[in-house]
């Protein structure tokens, strides 16, 4: 007869150290803060889900809610490669996601004067059936986690569709490098941190310049609002960012009668300076999902993701970032992304 043996506190007692550890660990963050003579602060990383539906509709990514002065300009690469798996069925329909997806390029930002930002992106992506399959099989068993049943099928195969009635709705092809839809943002600081929080307004468009018809861009001009937030506090400096896009539809999904929902997101950022030339990244994001009006709970379900990365400033106005992405829901966004950029910042 197997038994268990139960390791730790008692429930009384996990009680009792929960203050306790909390207090621990604001004191530590607090001390590593405080070692830092003067914090070099540039913000959240600008990561995003990499779910291939959602990255067809405007997202306008984790920023600092202080913007850059007249005339200043920054410009950054960054790329994210991702892990894909999931499907599920129901009555008459069906999505199916089986690959990995890189997405990359280069975005730049620059002041106009009286508070106002501007921001270009050129995004490209490149899908096909990678090389993660293994590593992740064996990564979900070391740690315990479910697979997903993703050792059931061949690695390295590529698959992303849905279909409802039998007809395909929307599908992602895999291939060379695509160009993706185009973003464009404006941001509007109302507030400076030296008045207490900073406070931004920002909306956005985006071009659509990717192939619909290959699922790299609905076809539609898509276009957005939301808000930044900034505050410092021991230390540390912290990011709230909210936002709702009217997301367009493709034509393949229009014809086989389903619609692309509007997404609505919310997030936070903690950055925590190690060193002179280090600073540590939390973050968080939820967001709803577009395919929601497909009517399957793998589809439906709202998707958060959690990051945790760093900015390893390596010259006086140019930084190193890295973070790795994980779903904090099961069955709905990617496994697993690693995302890394090179940015240009102004302070």
């Amino acid at each position: 007869m197997r038994r268990s043996v139960r390791l730790g506190p008692s429930r009384s007692g996990a009680a009792a150290a929960g203050p306790r550890a909390r207090w621990l660990v604001a004191t530590v963050a607090g001390g590593l803060a405080g070692c830092v003579a003067t914090p070099r602060f540039a913000g959240p990383l600008p990561v995003r889900n990499q779910h291939p539906a959602q990255l067809t509709v405007l997202h306008l990514p984790p920023a600092r809610a202080t913007v850059l002065p007249a005339e200043a300009a920054d410009i950054r690469l960054d790329a994210a490669y991702s892990s894909l798996f999931l499907n599920g069925t129901g009555f008459a329909r069906s999505y199916y996601m089986d690959g990995e997806y890189l997405r990359f390029g280069p975005t730049l930002r620059a002041g106009l004067g009286s508070d106002l930002e501007l921001s270009v992106g050129l995004p490209f992506a490149h899908a096909s059936g990678g090389f993660l399959d293994a590593f992740l099989i064996d990564y979900h068993d070391v740690l315990g986690l479910p697979d997903q049943n993703r050792d059931s099928v061949e690695n390295g195969d590529f698959r992303v569709d849905a279909t409802r009635n039998g007809n395909t709705v929307w599908r992602l092809e895999p291939g060379g490098v695509e160009l993706a839809d185009v973003p464009l943002s404006l941001t509007w600081q109302l507030r400076e941190l030296d008045d207490g929080p900073a406070l931004a307004l920002r909306g956005g468009l985006e071009l659509p310049t990717g192939d619909d018809d290959k699922g790299y861009g609905n076809g539609e001009l898509d276009w957005g609002v939301g808000g930044l937030l900034e505050q410092r506090w021991a230390g540390m400096a912290f990011y709230c960012h909210a936002q709702h896009t009217f997301a367009g539809t493709p034509a393949i999904a229009r014809r086989g009668g389903l619609s692309f929902a509007d997404v609505t997101s919310l997030g936070a950022t903690a950055e925590l300076p190690l060193f002179e030339q280090l600073n540590a990244l939390v973050q968080v994001e939820w967001e709803t999902s577009t395919l929601r009006h497909l009517g399957l709970e793998v589809t439906d379900r709202e998707q958060v993701l959690l990051w945790v990365g760093g900015r390893y400033h390596f010259a006086e106005r140019a930084a190193l970032e890295f973070g790795f992405g994980e779903d904090l829901v099961g069955y709905v966004s990617p496994d697993f992304t690693a995302w890394i950029g090179l940015t240009t910042i102004t302070w």
